[in-house]
């Protein structure tokens, strides 16, 4: 009996679940289709693990249209050919935050800021920010000519992607280092960027290097000169 070859919003739902799969692969990602009289939907649920934002910038390009309250109706754009699926109608992301990933959350944000009341103005955006810059997660795919890589014995498991840029102020090249691994002292992996010759960019939202850390970050450079 032939394979039935999926199509439409189950296709759709496939190739979502494949690149957020190869991109967030700590990550399950539960992505379900539907499809009813009027057009179809695809449905992404997952638990902590990236933001919603994040999600939504790789996902919102499977979403062929849009609606429109002015008009009262949907208009159809299209998707990339290259996605390798028809796309769908609606495509939605639901994240959901367990209490444990909040409670890991808000004690690095009482570290930092001393003990927060939940309950005053800006509390939740002083937790987006801890969340960002110590639960980090890849915003976006790795840009063309970036390097994955995994550090050495100085920086043991720690998994980044390094990315060639230039520096807005003088157009010069720099390399930003930006850390997929779940960070849990970020106050030590800055110190050891620093003894590296990095520095952190929070307009970068990664450590900056002026020469290519590749070599240095797994540790080959320290090992010759302990040679």
């Amino acid at each position: 009996m032939a394979k039935r070859q999926l199509a439409g919003a189950a296709l759709t739902a496939k190739k979502i679940k494949e690149r957020l799969t190869a991109l967030y692969p700590r990550v399950k990602f539960s992505v379900t289709s539907d499809t009813f009289s009027m057009g179809n939907s695809v449905d992404i649920r997952w638990t902590d693990g990236p933001t919603s934002d994040a999600v939504n910038a790789i996902t919102k390009q499977y979403q062929y249209g849009s609606f429109d309250g002015m008009t009262d109706s949907y208009d159809y754009t299209g998707i990339d050919s290259e996605l390798g699926c028809d796309g769908a109608k609606y495509v939605h992301c639901n994240r959901r935050v367990s209490l444990e990933y909040q409670d890991t959350v808000a004690a690095k944000a009482d570290e930092l800021f001393g003990k927060l009341d939940r309950s005053e103005h800006g509390y939740m955006s002083k937790l987006a920010e801890v969340e960002k810059m110590y639960f980090h997660y890849p915003q976006a795919e790795p840009k063309q000519g970036a390097v994955i890589g995994q550090g050495g014995t100085m920086l043991s498991d720690l998994e980044y992607e390094i990315i060639k840029d230039v520096d807005t102020r003088d157009q010069s090249e720099l390399y930003v280092v930006k850390i997929i691994t779940r960070v849990a002292d970020f106050k030590a992996l800055r110190q050891e960027m620093k003894s590296l010759g990095g520095y952190y960019s929070r307009f970068k939202h990664g450590f900056i290097f002026r020469e290519d850390p590749t070599e240095i970050l797994r540790g080959d450079r320290r090992e010759e000169n302990c040679a």
